[in-house]
C-alpha cells in the first residue's frame, strides 16, 4: 500500500511573522518530514458595485496574493524546497481550515496583537487553532 503524502500548509499574508513560520518549517529537520510545503495567501472577497467590476477585485486580489507570496518563494528557493502556492478568496480563518482537512499539518505566524487585541479584534490564527482538525503551530 502507497505511503500517504504528507503536507504541511503555511498560511502567507505578506507579514514578517508569516515568513518566520515558513522559515521555522522549512528548516532542513522540518521539512523533511513532509512530501510538499503549500504556502496558502487568502484574501477577503469584496463585492462587485456599480464603480468596481469583478473583474477588477479579481486582478486585485491577484495582485495582493503575488505581493504576499514573492517573499515565500524566494525564501523557499534559499532552502531549495519546492514550494506549492494557493490562493483563496474567502474568509482566511476558514479558508486556511478548509484547505488544510485535505493536509497533516498547519505552521503560522501570529500577527502580533497581544492578548488584548486578540480578545477585542480575534485573529486568524486563535479561530485557526480552534477550527482546525489537524495540528497547527503558531508561530511568534
Amino acid at each position: 500500500m502507497a505511503r500517504k503524502k504528507k503536507t504541511l500548509l503555511v498560511p502567507i499574508d505578506g507579514s514578517d511573522t508569516a515568513l518566520r513560520a515558513l522559515r521555522y518549517a522549512l528548516e532542513p529537520l522540518r521539512a523533511g518530514g513532509f512530501d510538499d510545503v503549500v504556502a496558502m495567501n487568502a484574501q477577503v472577497p469584496m463585492r462587485a458595485s456599480q464603480f468596481v467590476t469583478q473583474r477588477m477585485i479579481e486582478e486585485h486580489h491577484e495582485s495582493l496574493s503575488e505581493e504576499a507570496l514573492e517573499p515565500a518563494r524566494r525564501l523557499a528557493a534559499k532552502f531549495d524546497v519546492k514550494l506549492t502556492c494557493a490562493v483563496a478568496n474567502a474568509n482566511p480563518a476558514e479558508a486556511i481550515v478548509n484547505f488544510a482537512r485535505e493536509g497533516d499539518e498547519i505552521v503560522m505566524g501570529t500577527r502580533g496583537l497581544g492578548r488584548v487585541g486578540n480578545l477585542l479584534m480575534g485573529s486568524v490564527a486563535t479561530r485557526v487553532a480552534h477550527l482546525a482538525e489537524v495540528p497547527v503551530t503558531l508561530v511568534t
